[in-house]
């Protein structure tokens, strides 16, 4: 048994020292080569990512390519937007328009690592986060543009109960349910103006039913499960009671491959988000994720100590020779803002 545990100690670092050795492939930020693994990075960002809204690539930050014995490991850091699809939008990517400043844009940053074998690339880690810009640089190119309110302001979930009381009162088909709160702002003058996105989804309950108050009403799953995106607002005139409620929904094709976000019954206007204490204004991109082959690791992680003082970038695409110092020209152009 000693035996064993040697001879696999020696095989592990015979491959790290072989990994080591070999040159590592400068990939340019700009080149096709890197934005097409980012674009396989940004697809695993997008498919685990199952609540707020799609990103949008904006930068390719780094890359490093270290060659193994049976492949090639890949670094990746990118620069990422949120977009104004809901992440159960079935519009492709491509389609999906990125927020512009004013709308106080969502940024994500993330680190990945790729294992890339006979052409077929897998991803083996991804640690992501996101944070709002600034309401300090909204104010600068916008002075008049209202800031994200938390998403379980009052004010905000408030409006979001109304508009979809709304959209369900002129509706004849199914009765929706609220999924989530996706952004909210609130406007404040002479007249008072709360604009709210949301997420519905249908239930198992008929207008009628819902009208009743007999009904559980739930999600519906499987082939019947469809969903759409709604934005609305509230506008009340100070010292006024009525309010002018207005609210907009597009409803998706049916996708079965969605599972419901609780197996319970849901009520459809109080989001999850009243029960959390801390106030939170866009959902959060933080998904630290391991893939298939995280066992690899070992090596990989070794390899990653050394690749933190790496340059990122050159032009050839070819491999470096030991002792020759790579140009540092990474990060990529933005290709938002």
């Amino acid at each position: 048994m000693k035996l064993l545990i040697a001879l696999a100690s020696l095989f592990l670092c015979w491959a790290v020292v072989l990994s080591l050795s070999l040159p590592r492939r400068i990939v340019n930020c700009d080149d096709q080569e890197a934005h097409e693994v980012a674009n396989i990075g940004l697809q695993h960002v997008n498919a685990i990512h199952k609540t707020g809204y799609k990103f949008a690539l904006n930068a390719v930050d780094n890359i490093i390519v270290q060659p193994v014995p049976t492949g090639e490991i890949i670094y990746l850091e990118l620069d990422l937007l949120e977009t104004k699809c809901p992440s159960l939008s079935p519009t492709p990517l491509e389609n999906c328009h990125v927020r512009p400043v004013i709308d106080q844009a969502v940024e994500g940053d993330c680190d990945m690592k790729l294992f890339k074998h006979n052409g077929t690339y897998t991803i083996t880690k991804a640690n992501c986060k996101s944070g709002l810009d600034s309401a300090e640089n909204i104010r600068r190119i916008c002075p008049d543009c209202p800031p994200l309110a938390p998403l379980n302001n009052t004010q905000v979930v408030h409006a979001v109960d109304v508009a979809l009381h709304k959209f369900n009162g002129g509706n004849n088909t199914a009765f929706y349910l609220l999924r989530e709160i996706g952004r909210g702002k609130i406007q404040s003058g002479i007249s008072n103006s709360v604009h709210v996105e949301f997420v519905i989804a249908a239930s198992n309950c008929s207008i009628d039913d819902a009208s009743s108050g007999d009904a559980t009403c739930v999600e519906e799953t499987g082939p019947d499960a469809h969903f759409g995106a709604c934005s609305g607002s509230v506008v009340k005139i100070q010292g006024t009671v009525d309010e002018d409620v207005s609210v907009q929904c597009t409803i998706y094709e049916n996708q079965p491959g969605i599972v419901s976000q609780a197996g319970a019954p849901q009520v459809p206007l109080a989001p999850s988000q009243t029960n959390v204490g801390q106030p939170h204004f866009h959902h959060n991109l933080h998904h630290p994720s391991m893939g298939p082959h995280s066992s690899e690791s070992n090596s990989a992680e070794h390899l990653s100590a050394h690749a933190g003082h790496a340059v990122k970038r050159s032009l050839t695409g070819e491999p470096v020779p030991p002792n020759v110092p790579l140009r540092p020209v990474c990060p990529g152009r933005k290709i938002h803002f």
